[in-house]
């Protein structure tokens, strides 16, 4: 008698899992490049060990690690997002396994260019100082490092740069300048456009003067490479129980209600009260806010200091998970993503306003729209690329079952724990409902029949690994 390892079976299937549909821009909304339906983000920022623990020297970042982005993509996929967050990347590490593992569960990746190290972001105290050509080699090499796996979604070039008002004059201007140099590298050496934008601190005294600075078009040409192609918000302001005019969410979407790019939450979630119950998620994907906003990220996955992870990491990759997820994914369970969906998500595609000094209300913001020159060097970078860059592709993915030990909230072991790689080019969604994705696409018959043979040799490979009784 021939037992068949099935779990063997399934590792192989889900090692010839499609890629995931590349997401682009349509006016002020994400859609997906293929069907066309608008793309909610419903997601987690993700830097398990804080942007403390980020240290090249290790040769260790959140994404160079398989066995722990297989861990960490099976409570991400169960959870029900279908984007994550990253901060800081090594460039010169493997990403491969990792970003083809979240490709693999239907997960998209924004990611951060810039680090908190010296030389590796601009400095609000001294941007002209830091905006270097050796600075463009570390985002250069991101985008070298992410451009051509198919769930990579964006880049952020900046975040809070400018978060109060005593930083407002000088900055904005080298953040477009950023931007202009990320789009115009993307656009000499990647096949596809990725968007880049910027993720603000929620400090309401100057947020309505930085969207307007970073969205309008110099000239009023909407193709202008300087200004944003997309805004991220980070916002903490609904706290608890609140409601949508408690948390000021109200005018936010006032704020936001004529723009002319993609906005959405790059961070939220309140941790006060503790543990959080995240009764803003049906607010933020309900009728009010989804016209408006691209949906959010929520703050953070692993427990950090700052007390806002929805897991804890112990050792030897050990997790547990924490009573936020439990709540977090009872409220994503609730969605009804399908609504979320629209085959014509921008009835009107508002145009950029035209850079001028009337957009700016913030005492003392930048009226400035005179943009840095790129520095000396950077031009040659952007021309000929950078030297020997680490390109990022899709490998395959084989082993689909967690093997750290995972505990619950309510401290019972969690078994049977596997990533459930995903057919037809589809997302993650909450609930286990897939969706975004194209049908499947119909093959010739000679198209069917290799993969017939390719899937028959796999299979005979797993059969060779039964248990004979």
């Amino acid at each position: 008698m021939v037992r068949l390892n099935y779990l063997a079976l399934y590792a192989f299937l889900g090692s010839i899992a499609e890629a995931v549909q590349p997401v682009k821009l349509d006016g002020s909304h994400f859609v997906n490049s293929v069907t066309n339906k608008q793309f909610q983000i419903i997601g987690v920022d993700y830097q398990p060990g804080g942007q403390s623990g980020y240290n090249p020297g290790s040769k260790i970042d959140p994404l160079s690690n398989g066995d722990l982005c297989l861990r960490d993509a099976a409570l991400l996929q169960q959870l029900g997002v279908n984007t994550i967050r990253i901060y800081n990347l090594d460039p010169t590490l493997d990403h491969n396994l990792c970003a083809s593992i979240f490709n693999a569960v239907g997960i998209y990746l924004i990611l951060d260019v810039n680090s908190p190290l010296d030389g590796e972001s601009i400095s609000r105290a001294n941007p002209s100082g830091t905006y270097t050509s050796d600075y463009l080699k570390r985002v250069f090499g991101i985008v070298e490092a992410f451009k051509n796996f198919p769930n990579t979604l964006a880049f952020f070039g900046a975040n809070e740069i400018i978060n109060d008002a005593t930083n407002v004059n000088s900055t904005p201007p080298y953040i477009r300048a950023v931007q202009r140099d990320l789009n115009n590298y993307i656009a000499k050496h990647s096949t596809r456009n990725i968007p880049v934008g910027y993720s603000a601190a929620d400090v309401r005294e100057v947020l309505a003067s930085t969207w307007e600075y970073l969205q309008c078009a110099i000239n009023g040409d909407s193709s202008d490479l300087t200004r944003s192609s997309f805004f991220g918000l980070n916002s903490y302001s609904w706290c608890g129980d609140s409601s949508y005019t408690t948390s000021g969410y109200d005018q936010l979407i006032d704020q936001f209600k004529n723009t002319s790019i993609p906005v959405f939450f790059s961070e939220y979630g309140c941790n006060k009260p503790a543990p959080r119950i995240f009764t803003e998620v049906p607010v933020l994907y309900g009728p009010l806010m989804t016209p408006v906003l691209s949906g959010g990220l929520v703050y953070e996955y692993s427990n950090e200091v700052s007390n806002f992870g929805l897991v804890s990491l112990g050792d030897n990759g050990a997790v547990t998970l924490r009573t936020d997820y439990d709540n977090l994914r009872a409220q994503y369970a609730k969605l009804n993503t399908s609504l979320l969906e629209t085959a014509d998500p921008s009835p009107q595609s508002n145009p950029p306003p035209k850079c001028d000094s009337s957009l700016i209300t913030a005492a003392g913001f930048s009226t400035d729209f005179d943009i840095p020159s790129i520095p000396d060097g950077g031009q040659d970078l952007i021309d000929k690329g950078i030297s020997n860059p680490n390109q990022g592709s899709l490998v395959s993915v084989t082993a689909t079952a967690v093997t750290q030990a995972v505990t619950d909230s309510k401290g019972n072991a969690v078994t049977g724990l596997v990533i459930k790689p995903l057919p037809s080019d589809q997302s993650n969604t909450p609930g286990g409902n897939n969706t975004s994705g194209a049908p499947p696409k119909k093959k010739s018959a000679a198209a069917r029949s290799v993969e017939v043979q390719i899937w028959g040799v796999g299979v005979l490979a797993v059969l060779g690994a039964v248990v004979m009784l």
